[in-house]
């Protein structure tokens, strides 16, 4: 039996320091672009062009368009910033709500991620505020993600995803609605339905989760 496909093999273009629109400081950064490969036997043999670039911060493992070397510590990057907390937080309150439940597992994880990506920690009591004040003002997700979206690249969006999914499953099931949620983030990030996909059976598969 002949074994044949494709594979993207990474390579470091430079690395450095350069300002992360995630942790708001300087850290340091990998420049990793992407070459697609012919593969036989799962051997990559024959170039077959480029498959895009990114750069990773060494310290969040956040990922971004290569432009964001061009950031500066000014107003632009804290705009960012602020928006990009405010996509997190908005999301997964959104996802732990989609079906009418709000388990205490759930409201735990949604927790961590806020704090994992934001500069001020959020106590649980803070948290049940803010998921009262979303109940009673429900904006539309597309209303922050759209703002953030042409900064990412597919690595960023993966990460939004990967803790929207990580948000759903945390009570022990991925309900439909929360599918449903998830999808429509994706839709608004400009993601293959797809790549979504196999995030969704990647995340459940290590996690024993049912969806």
């Amino acid at each position: 039996m002949i074994i044949f496909g494709t594979r993207g093999i990474k390579s470091t273009v430079k690395t450095g320091q350069f300002t992360c629109p995630q942790c708001a400081a300087q850290r340091p950064y990998v420049h990793k672009k992407v070459k697609k490969f012919f593969t036989l036997y799962f051997i990559p043999l024959i170039p077959l062009g480029d498959a895009g670039d990114y750069v990773e911060c060494q310290s969040c493992r956040g990922t971004f368009v290569s432009r964001v070397l061009d950031y500066r510590p000014n107003q632009g990057m804290n705009q960012f910033q602020s928006q990009y907390e405010k996509a997190m937080r908005h999301c997964m309150v959104k996802i732990m709500l989609a079906d009418g439940v709000i388990d205490d597992n759930e409201m735990l994880m949604v927790q961590k991620i806020i704090n994992k990506f934001g500069h001020n920690d959020m106590t649980l009591d803070e948290l049940r505020a803010f998921v009262t004040q979303v109940e009673r003002n429900p904006q539309d997700i597309s209303v922050y993600l759209k703002a953030i979206t042409p900064s990412l690249n597919e690595h960023g969006k993966e990460i939004i995803i990967k803790c929207a999914i990580a948000v759903a499953a945390s009570d022990g099931h991925i309900d439909k609605s929360e599918i449903e949620q998830i999808q429509r983030m994706s839709q608004i990030m400009e993601m293959s339905p797809s790549h979504v996909r196999g995030i969704l059976g990647e995340m459940t598969s290590k996690s024993g989760q049912t969806a």
